[in-house]
């Protein structure tokens, strides 16, 4: 069993998965259960009236979002800026161009990467090392 301080209010508690204690994942669930209620009452809400209607903040809305616990099929004014860019979006960290021109970056990074990690071939590494010789002609013993 690991112990640890509980990511939202500091207590110690036996971690079995979460970072966050027992009670404050009933605390969670609860805001959660709120806010669903709410939106099922209220489906062209934004995000703003949900945090004025449940007295659950923004961040914490926001948060449940990004973590994927707060789905948002059916609530379409429920947006939030992206992280790199700012433009509105329904879920994850990233709009869908911010998290397409990432996935293409680092596909072209790992590419270049892989380039680099290659080298020169084999043959050409032998021809060039400390024990090769560069003539034919055997070296004289002193």
């Amino acid at each position: 069993m690991a112990i640890a301080n509980c990511r939202r209010c500091g207590k110690l508690f036996n971690r079995v998965g979460r970072d966050i204690c027992p009670e404050c994942i009933k605390d969670e669930d609860e805001k959660l259960a709120t806010i669903r209620a709410y939106l099922r009452q209220h489906p062209l809400a934004n995000i703003y009236e949900v945090a004025n209607g449940t007295d659950v903040s923004y961040d914490e809305i926001v948060q449940f979002i990004r973590d994927g616990r707060l789905l948002l099929r059916n609530n379409p004014n429920m947006v939030y800026p992206c992280e790199r860019c700012g433009t509105p979006t329904q879920s994850g960290r990233l709009c869908a161009n911010c998290a397409k021109e990432m996935a293409r970056q680092v596909q072209n990074d790992s590419r270049q990467e892989a380039g680099r990690n290659q080298g020169p071939s084999h043959d050409a590494q032998r021809e060039k090392g400390f024990y090769s010789r560069s003539s034919s002609q055997p070296r004289s013993r002193m």
